[in-house]
């Protein structure tokens, strides 16, 4: 990859996280990362997820989602069950706090994305949309040989 592209791409996602706010250690002005606040994502969306699925899905270090899970189980956000088929399988649920916990945060998401693209038309706001799914399109193609 050329130098000048690379350079547009980390300039455009300098340029978008300080847009959407994702720079500071905490989301949405929350005790939570954002890491943190994909996994509840996750486990809210996905009735028997495991640990594995979503590391799977978060592409993120094992050791780094195991401790992410237990501090989230400590806070009681989050807990754990056996399967009642294969206890070797542990599915990951929130808690009454840990749902209540998310869906504040999944609102207060919607709301900021509400007023920082606010200003865009319909049209507008379709077009962006559009090269959202294009960008995600071109970013998970496979590479043909």
């Amino acid at each position: 990859m050329q130098k000048e592209t690379i350079d547009k791409i980390r300039a455009f996602n300098r340029f978008y996280t300080g847009i959407i706010g994702v720079i500071d250690d905490h989301i949405l002005d929350s005790p939570y990362s954002l890491s943190e606040v994909r996994v509840m994502f996750e486990i809210y969306h996905n009735s028997n997820i495991t640990a594995r699925q979503i590391r799977d899905i978060l592409q993120v270090d094992e050791g780094y989602l195991s401790r992410l899970i237990a501090k989230q189980e400590r806070q009681a956000i989050i807990q754990k069950k056996r399967s009642s088929i294969d206890k070797r399988i542990t599915f990951l649920t929130l808690t009454k706090k840990g749902e209540k916990i998310f869906l504040k945060l999944n609102e207060k998401s919607s709301k900021s994305i509400s007023v920082v693209f606010s200003h865009l038309n319909k049209k507008e706001q379709k077009e962006l949309t559009e090269h959202f799914e294009r960008i995600k399109i071109l970013l998970t193609q496979k590479k043909i040989k």
